[in-house]
């Protein structure tokens, strides 16, 4: 087994280069048995007393509040979270606080159900919390949670790009696998297309099924793609089932259409940031781009933290030519540039890609990733270090004091590349290459 492995390290460390990598054979084969079929799991997901599709979502200040939501079956109008420090004993439970939530009833054609929300503030930072969800008719199992730490210190989190397609059998290994490797994970990053349609209640079935009892411990920060919107009339709506699934920090523009999807969240010396990538490429207006652009520039400028990581869908560079997002580009940029953002996470491109030194010599890493099963071609790309493809991968970083560790790993667990930004005072970042004794 320990031959095994080591043989197919070698075989996918040959094929980075410092320039990019060729296509593997067969890509096309493996490309059509990786495609599900159109008519995918068909049992549907109902719901019923006991709540289901719980998750955290991020805060503003992760290290003293916390938000969950959750779903119940129609005429579950009363609902409930039970918390407390967690505790090993399990008389804890005669011991909890007792919130109710607030509750909205959600219609769309045969589905009837309703959401719950509810944000608990005045948390410690640091500590370990026990809760459970639901109402006189059902109540989940007790999961568990850890706040962030008051103060800047190592910080580590999960980045998934597009799950999107062939979501419970494909990409529930991704998340599963990544969390079973950092399950004390501060945060996971969604970029986008987390479904292929934005509307159908079965995919969101399985984004939720796919991630299980995680979605439920560790805050996801998530942030729409393309496919979280619809175009009935030639506008771009967001998904029905964003806000009442998702409630995220309320620190972003003020602008109803990017409400939910452009914020900010600071963790332990950290600002992560959240951009609408839609409503750049499809904005109603100048306007409304302006408002964004404008939105960023004051995050930044206002930036406390050492650290600042972006997240969005679209990339500002892409993994095969032709694929160019020029509003993303020219809006966002440069403000990367004068404020040195220092890394970038984004979708869209079903690939793998990432590159700094010959776009943001200041110190900006550009990365492209994909997690679910569906695949598109790239190409050698000259801004691009590394590109790659046909592959599910996860990535986990660490940030800690003045280094930045990004690891990308295979779906199977195996380290496929990993680098080093290292942050120095009045000079760029210096990216530095995989050291093994380096990378925690």
């Amino acid at each position: 087994m320990e031959k095994k492995t080591v043989a197919r390290r070698k075989f996918l460390s040959g094929f980075i280069k410092a320039g990019a990598l060729l296509p593997f054979t067969g890509a096309a084969t493996f490309a059509k048995a990786a495609t599900p079929p159109a008519v995918q799991h068909t049992e549907g997901y109902a719901a019923g007393n006991t709540p289901d599709r719980i998750i955290l979502t991020i805060t503003k200040d992760p290290a003293t509040s916390a938000t969950i939501n959750w779903r119940s079956a129609a005429g579950i109008n009363t609902a409930y979270i039970e918390y407390t420090s967690a505790d090993a004993h399990p008389e804890f439970a005669a011991n909890v606080k007792r919130l109710t939530a607030n509750s909205e009833a959600f219609k769309l054609e045969a589905l009837d159900v309703v959401y719950h929300r509810i944000t608990l503030s005045d948390l410690q930072p640091a500590t370990l919390y026990t809760y459970r969800v639901g109402s006189d008719s059902g109540w989940s199992e007790w999961l568990q949670f850890k706040t962030a730490a008051a103060t800047p210190g190592k910080t580590s989190f999960i980045y998934l790009g597009d799950a999107q397609v062939g979501i419970r059998p494909f990409w529930s290994r991704v998340i599963r696998k990544a969390y079973a490797q950092l399950p004390d994970a501060q945060t996971i990053i969604h970029a986008g297309d987390l479904v292929n349609r934005a509307n159908n209640d079965e995919e969101w079935g399985q984004w939720f099924e796919a991630g299980g009892y995680i979605h439920g411990s560790i805050p996801s920060l998530v942030t729409p793609g393309n496919h979280e919107y619809t175009h009935e009339d030639g506008r771009p709506h967001l998904s029905l089932f964003w806000k009442q699934q998702f409630s995220l920090p309320g620190n972003g523009t003020g602008d109803p259409q990017l409400e939910g999807s452009v914020f900010y969240a600071d963790i332990q010396g950290v600002r992560f940031i959240s951009l609408n990538t839609m409503m750049m490429e499809e904005a109603s207006s100048e306007a409304l781009i302006d408002t964004q652009k404008k939105w960023l520039e004051t995050t930044l400028e206002n930036n406390p933290n050492k650290w600042t990581v972006v997240t969005m869908h679209h990339p500002v560079f892409s993994t095969k030519k032709g694929r160019y997002n020029e509003k993303v580009r020219a809006h966002f940029k440069p403000v990367f540039d004068k404020y040195k953002v220092d890394i970038v996470l984004q979708g869209h491109d079903h690939a793998y890609g990432r590159g700094m030194q010959q776009v943001a010599p200041y110190g900006t890493m550009y990365v492209v990733s994909v997690s679910g099963s569906k695949m598109y071609e790239y190409e050698k790309m000259e801004w691009a270090d590394v590109v790659a493809g046909h592959l599910q991968m996860y990535h986990l970083i660490t940030i800690d004091n003045d280094r930045l560790s990004f690891r990308s790993h295979l779906a199977t667990g195996e380290l496929f590349d990993a680098f080093i930004l290292e942050k120095r005072r009045n000079k760029p970042n210096r990216l530095l290459p995989f050291q093994p004794s380096v990378i925690a």
